[in-house]
């Protein structure tokens, strides 16, 4: 097919308003940590497991979608309207408990979204999906701009951080309910469950490595963004916050270069440029003493960082021989263990040393990425 085959249309267009949907719950956890970290009194390595019940309620998403069938609408709609719901215990809940609870919850019921809207892509572009799934992280990118200046806006009032989980709720719902007034696919081809994982010479098994460690190397930088610029580099907690905005502009502004350029290059190559240009960021962003480099840091890295989860989803969901549900169910599992281990090794060395040697698992990861990524 010719670059000029890929179209739009207004189920396209709706997955992609669902997804700024997602992805204003998916990049909330991140900017609030260090408002739960004050208000709730709590060390690095307890503030971490917000983002192990978050990995831990995709990785049940995920498994359960392996083996399901349900409607991909109905699905969506709860999963964004449930994880709306939870959102708001997330900021209004007070306590330990019940944020904990609140992030298992928001990432359960949005990943649950998250997998039929990937798939529904994925079956609507076919020989495109890279293209059609990088433009849609493309979506999920503008809403991490969107959701920790809203965060940050609202922190530096009276209505304090906590009203933004209000106002994403109210844009969530909207997208549940734009997805039910328009028709799409109910399910995909029929999903293949009599082939085992290892198929294909065990291609499969390096794709769901590859995305291990795009996942965690994406939600390491996510999840300690903003702990590591005002504890690390000085910056104060407010302006922190903020910044976190930044990286998720240079992943916009990488998932719009990827797009491009997948349309005429390998994905496996795109992929490799991606991590490079990861890889090339970290420097800066590791040995950061000022705002200044910070932010050359947090954008190369942002960039590299971008294109690389829906380049490696592409090439598993084609690797898998499932229906594109069942194979965005097991990356999306898979992605949860990255969830958990990279924020969690990241904290358990900064409550040890320091969160900036903690972040040195960032190179570690692209590193395995890198070796796990084949050009086809």
């Amino acid at each position: 097919m010719t670059a000029d085959a890929y179209r739009r249309d207004t189920a396209t267009w709706v997955t992609f308003a669902a997804l700024f949907a997602f992805g204003l719950m998916n990049a909330m956890l991140g900017p609030v940590l260090p408002f739960l970290r004050q208000s709730e009194h709590i060390s690095y390595l307890v503030a971490v497991l917000h983002q192990v019940a978050f990995a831990i309620g995709g990785m049940v998403a995920g498994l359960l979608a392996t083996r399901s069938s349900a409607p991909r609408r109905r699905t969506i709609i709860v999963g964004l309207v449930g994880a709306a719901i939870a959102s708001l215990l997330l900021g209004y809940g007070g306590v330990l408990p019940a944020t904990i609870v609140a992030a298992l919850l928001v990432s359960g019921f949005a990943t649950a979204a998250l997998i039929r809207m990937w798939a529904l892509l994925a079956d609507l572009h076919l020989a495109h999906r890279a293209v059609a799934m990088t433009e849609g992280e493309i979506a999920v990118s503008l809403a991490g701009i969107v959701m920790p200046a809203l965060i940050g806006l609202c922190a530096a009032t009276s209505i304090t951080w906590r009203f933004s989980t209000v106002i994403a709720f109210t844009f969530v719902v909207a997208a549940a309910i734009a997805v039910g007034l328009v028709r799409t696919p109910a399910t995909g081809a029929e999903a293949r469950t009599d082939l085992p994982l290892r198929e294909t010479s065990g291609r499969p098994l390096r794709t769901l490595t590859t995305i291990f460690a795009v996942v965690a190397l994406e939600f390491t930088l996510s999840f300690w963004a903003a702990s590591y610029l005002h504890d690390n580099v000085g910056i104060d907690r407010g302006t922190s916050v903020a910044l976190v905005s930044m990286l998720y502009a240079a992943n916009l502004v990488g998932r719009l270069l990827t797009s491009r350029i997948a349309r005429r290059m390998r994905a496996g190559v795109v992929l490799w440029l991606c991590l490079a240009a990861a890889f090339a960021g970290l420097p800066f962003l590791l040995s950061a003493t000022s705002l200044g480099m910070a932010a050359v840091g947090l954008a190369v890295t942002g960039i590299g960082i971008g294109g690389t989860f829906p380049l490696a989803s592409a090439q598993h969901v084609e690797a898998s021989g499932r229906s594109a549900d069942q194979a965005l169910g097991q990356i999306l599992a898979v992605g949860g263990v990255g969830q958990i281990v990279g924020p969690l090794a990241a904290g358990a060395v900064a409550q040890v040393v320091d969160l900036r040697y903690g972040l040195l698992v960032l190179p570690v990861l692209v590193v395995v990425a890198a070796a796990t990524t084949r050009p086809t």
